[in-house]
């Protein structure tokens, strides 16, 4: 359930509540109604994301880790057992950052571009590219909100060097990949 409709039904549970304490408080001759509460908005992720087995590409390192291949622009979590845990399409730069072994060195929930001409959610970085750091983050917005991909762009080379996800799993892996995590970037 995307998080619009869950506020949707918050606040139509709210007015439902209100309408019905107005009633019971008319039908029962009461003067005043006191004011009901507001309830704030609160994200709610959605169900965790079923395990997708689809090829782990091989000589992709072993232990904990997370494995990016550029040229399928798909990223796996991987246990420690080897088990992939999930698997989804991002939208990185091609050959960037290049294949190798790397850790994760640092994490940001909020962030900017350089220059600061878009702002993104979740960054985990992995790698150092030219005067910035390569991570993994939501798609970046705007300095109007407006998202500078769709998710339905997502596996296409759309970055100018770091690795875009959804916003669902950039959260995810924000909170799965721990500093020092290994991320494995492939072909």
């Amino acid at each position: 359930m995307t998080q619009m409709k869950l506020a949707i039904r918050a606040m139509a549970l709210c007015l439902i509540a209100i309408a019905m304490s107005l009633f019971s408080a008319t039908a029962i001759g009461a003067q005043e109604v006191p004011p009901v509460p507001t309830v704030p908005v609160v994200e709610v992720p959605p169900p965790a994301p079923a395990p997708d087995m689809r090829g782990l590409p091989f000589n992709s390192g072993s232990g904990r880790r997370v494995v990016y291949s550029m040229e399928q622009q798909r990223v796996w979590w991987v246990e420690e057992n080897g088990a992939v845990v999930h698997t989804y399409l991002v939208s990185g730069r091609y050959k960037t950052p290049g294949e190798g072994t790397y850790r994760v060195f640092s994490k940001s929930r909020y962030t900017t571009s350089i220059g600061g001409g878009a702002s993104m959610q979740w960054m985990v970085r992995f790698a150092q590219g030219r005067g910035a750091a390569i991570g993994f983050h939501s798609i970046p917005v705007n300095r109007r909100g407006q998202p500078l991909q769709s998710e339905d762009e997502l596996g296409s080379y759309r970055s100018h060097g770091c690795v875009r996800q959804s916003n669902w799993n950039a959260a995810l892996l924000y909170e799965w990949a721990q500093v020092g995590t290994q991320v494995v970037v492939v072909k």
